[in-house]
């Protein structure tokens, strides 16, 4: 292509849109089939600049910088629709009952555009709580006491199953080797003892 301006051509999985120069969350840069989950830093309410012009406004910010499915996370504008969301999930839209709260987005296809009406995409909030799938707390070892971290491209809860299994008792990767030689050393003695001479 000719062209006097300097563009960088879009490759693999880069979107239109996804470079734009905005302050604020717009669907183009939420992943397709993605619905991320945020955690509500503060509530903030002013004047922003939009497409239409000036306009007051409220806004989130969040706490997390990138999440899976968005490669810059930035705050979002809260239009009347999210802000019912919130009332509905939280009781009330207060900034002491939102910050800290998590909510989790998603793209509607048929938002309308409040310049022309047509339909486009935007952001919305699930009107549920998103559930909070925490990490269970790491087995701890039976030799060394330590935390068992994942080895070997397996997880701490399957070593510590899996030692439990073999060893009798939940072990790390290098608690479990050293088992593992010592076994294999009192086999030898016990081979060399039962041997003729």
């Amino acid at each position: 292509m000719m062209t006097k301006d300097k563009l960088r051509q879009l490759t693999g999985d880069e979107r239109l849109g996804q470079d734009r120069e905005s302050e604020y969350l717009g669907a183009e840069d939420i992943d397709d089939g993605i619905e991320p989950v945020l955690t509500i830093e503060a509530l903030w309410n002013g004047v922003v600049t939009l497409q239409r012009g000036k306009e007051r406004k409220d806004v989130l910010s969040f706490k997390e910088e990138r999440v899976p499915g968005i490669r810059q996370v930035r705050p979002l504008i809260v239009n009347a629709t999210n802000r019912k969301t919130l009332r509905k999930l939280y009781g009330d839209a207060k900034a002491s009952t939102l910050v800290g709260k998590q909510i989790q987005l998603y793209i509607d296809h048929k938002v309308r555009d409040p310049q022309d009406g047509t339909l486009t995409d935007g952001i919305r909030v699930r009107p549920f709580r998103p559930r909070v799938q925490e990490e269970p707390p790491a087995p701890v070892c039976a030799d060394c006491g330590q935390a068992i971290q994942p080895a070997m491209g397996k997880s701490a809860q399957y070593l510590a199953a899996y030692t439990e299994k073999n060893y009798g008792a939940p072990l790390c990767a290098a608690c479990a080797q050293t088992r593992k030689e010592r076994a294999a050393e009192n086999e030898e003695a016990a081979a060399a003892e039962e041997a003729p001479l």
